[in-house]
C-alpha cells in the first residue's frame, strides 16, 4: 500500500538554470509521472566568463534530488526522506545526462567545423604575408643593389666621376641662372613698353601690390633699371632726327615723348618708399621684426636706407622725451657747486642731471640693440645712426649746459666738471664696447668700438683742444696760487 504525499516533486522534475540551458519536465503533483525532459545549449552558454562545470552538471542533475516537507513543520525543507518513500528512480537523471551529452556533441561538431575553417584562414593569410614580405625583401634588395651602383659610380669609379657630378651641378646651377636672368629681363622690356608707350607701369604696381618684402625688393630693383634706361635713352629721344625716324606714328611730340617715363618712374619709386616707410612704422608699433626686416631690405635700395634708419631714429620715444626734456634745469644744489669752486674742497663728482642722462643711455642702448638686430639685415650701420644721434644731441647738450654753468663760477669749477664728466662718459663707452650691443653676449665688433671712440672724442675735443685747455690750465694755476698767496699774506699781516 503506497502513499502518494502531496506537494512532493517526483525524480523527473527539473529547474531551468539561467545561461546553461532550459530542461521542461511536465509534473504531476499526485501520479509523479515526468515526461521527456528538452535540454538546450548554445555556444554563449560556455564562453561566459562566469561559467562554471560543478553548477552546470549540478543544474543538470537537480531535478532528479527528491525533497520532502516535514509533517510536523508545513514549509520547511528537509532532505530527510520518510520511511514510506518510493525508491530512487535513476531514468530521469540519465536522460537528462544523455540530452546533455546530445547537445554537447552538436556544439562540439559546430566548434570544430570553425576551428577548421579559422585554422584554413589563419594558413592562408600566413602564406600570403609570406609571400609579400619575400616581394618587398626582393624590391628593398633591388633598390639596395641600384643604390650601391650609384654610389660607385659616384664615389668609388673614381676622381672623374665625383668630378662630373660636381660639374654638372655647377651647369644645372648656373643654367638657372641664366633662367632667372632672362626671365627678370623678359619682364623689364614688358614694363619699358608699359611705361614708355602708355606712360604707366601696371605690371610693375601689380608686384607691388603682391605684398611681402621679397615682392617690394623686387619692384624696387626692377624700377630702378627702368630708371637707368630712362636716363640713358634721354639724350637719344632729344635728337630731333631720332625722333622722326622713330617716331612714325606720331607718338612723340615736338619736345619729345609723349610720356616721360623718367618722371613715371619717379613718381613711382616715391610712392614705392612711401608705402614701405609705412609699413615699417606700422610693424615697428607692432613690434613685428620679421615684418620689419622685410621693408628695411626693400628700403635698403632707396638712398642706402638712410630714410627708414632716419625714420627709426627721429621716432624714438628717447629721442622724442629728451627733446621736451632739454631745457631742464640742473641741480639746485649749491653745495655742489660751492665744492667745485673751492680748491680746499674735494671735487664732489659729475653733476646729478648729467649722469641720470648717462644711465638712462647705457639702458637705452643695451635695449634697442636687441630690435636692431632683429629688425635690420644691415644692423650695424643702424647702431651706428642711433649712437651717433645719443652722444651728438642729448650728452652733448647736457654736456655743454653743465661745463657753461661751471665755467660761470670759476675756471676750477670747469676744470673740475669736464674731468668728472669726461671720466663718467669713458665708463659708459667701455660698458657698451663690453655689452656688446648687437653683438652681445660677445664683445662689440671693431666697428662699432670704433663708433663709440670717436664719438667720445668728438664731444670732449673742443674742450680738450689746445691752446684753449692749455690757457684754462694755467689761469687755474693763476687763481689757485693767487689764493694760496692772499691767504699767506692775511695770515702774517694778522699775526
Amino acid at each position: 500500500m503506497a502513499a502518494t504525499p502531496t506537494d512532493v516533486f517526483s525524480p523527473g522534475s527539473a529547474t531551468q538554470s539561467p545561461g546553461i540551458g532550459s530542461t521542461t519536465n511536465t509534473i504531476n503533483n499526485n501520479n509523479a509521472r515526468p515526461s521527456r525532459s528538452t535540454t538546450q545549449f548554445s555556444i554563449e552558454t560556455f564562453s561566459t566568463p562566469d561559467f562554471i562545470v560543478k553548477d552546470f552538471v549540478e543544474a543538470l542533475s537537480e531535478s532528479s534530488i527528491p525533497t520532502f516537507r516535514r509533517p510536523n513543520q508545513p514549509g520547511q525543507l528537509t532532505t530527510q526522506p520518510p520511511s514510506n518513500i518510493q525508491a530512487f528512480d535513476p531514468k530521469p537523471l540519465i536522460r537528462s545526462f544523455e540530452q546533455a551529452l546530445n547537445g554537447l556533441k552538436t556544439l562540439s561538431e559546430d566548434l570544430e567545423v570553425r576551428e577548421n575553417e579559422l585554422s584554413t584562414n589563419v594558413r592562408r593569410a600566413e602564406g600570403q604575408h609570406v609571400s609579400n614580405i619575400t616581394s618587398r625583401a626582393a624590391e628593398l634588395e633591388k633598390s639596395l643593389e641600384s643604390f650601391r651602383d650609384l654610389e660607385r659610380n659616384l664615389s668609388g669609379g673614381g676622381k672623374s666621376s665625383g668630378n662630373a657630378a660636381v660639374r654638372i651641378g655647377e651647369k644645372l646651377e648656373e643654367l638657372d641662372k641664366q633662367l632667372q636672368r632672362a626671365q627678370d629681363a623678359r619682364f623689364v622690356l614688358m614694363c619699358w613698353v608699359e611705361v614708355s608707350t602708355k606712360g604707366e607701369l601696371k605690371s610693375l604696381d601689380d608686384v607691388r601690390r603682391q605684398g611681402g618684402g621679397g615682392g617690394k625688393v623686387r619692384c624696387a630693383k626692377i624700377a630702378r633699371q627702368l630708371l637707368k634706361i630712362s636716363q640713358r635713352m634721354q639724350g637719344q629721344i632729344e635728337d630731333d632726327k631720332l625722333r622722326g625716324m622713330n617716331d612714325p606714328r606720331g607718338q612723340f611730340g615736338s619736345k619729345g615723348l609723349k610720356w616721360k617715363p623718367q618722371e613715371v618712374l619717379e613718381r613711382f619709386l616715391e610712392t614705392l618708399e612711401k608705402d614701405l616707410l609705412g609699413q615699417f612704422d606700422e610693424y615697428y608699433r607692432k613690434q613685428n621684426f620679421d615684418k620689419m626686416k622685410e621693408c628695411a631690405a626693400a628700403l635698403k635700395d632707396f638712398g642706402d636706407g638712410s630714410s627708414v634708419m632716419s625714420m627709426f631714429v627721429n621716432q624714438h620715444q628717447f629721442f622724442i622725451d629728451r627733446s621736451q626734456l632739454v631745457t631742464d634745469e640742473m641741480s639746485t644744489d649749491t653745495t655742489m657747486w660751492e665744492k667745485l669752486a673751492d680748491p680746499e674742497q674735494e671735487p664732489p663728482g659729475i653733476e646729478q642731471s648729467l649722469q641720470s642722462l648717462v644711465d638712462e643711455v647705457r639702458v637705452v642702448a643695451q635695449e634697442e640693440s636687441f630690435i636692431i638686430k632683429k629688425a635690420f639685415p644691415y644692423y650695424e650701420e643702424v647702431l651706428e645712426r642711433f649712437l651717433q644721434r645719443v652722444f651728438q644731441q642729448p650728452i652733448q647738450q647736457k654736456l655743454e649746459q653743465v661745463l657753461d654753468k661751471a665755467n660761470s663760477i670759476s675756471v676750477l669749477a670747469f676744470l673740475r666738471s669736464l674731468q668728472s664728466s669726461k671720466a663718467y662718459i669713458s665708463q659708459l663707452v667701455d660698458e657698451l664696447k663690453a655689452h656688446g650691443l648687437t653683438e652681445n653676449p660677445e664683445a662689440a665688433s671693431t666697428k662699432t668700438c670704433i663708433v663709440l671712440d670717436q664719438q667720445l672724442d668728438d664731444l670732449f675735443s673742443p674742450y680738450l683742444a689746445a691752446p684753449a685747455y692749455i690757457d684754462r690750465e694755467k689761469r687755474s694755476l693763476e687763481e689757485l696760487y693767487s689764493f694760496l698767496l692772499f691767504k699767506f699774506t692775511t695770515f702774517h699781516v694778522s699775526g
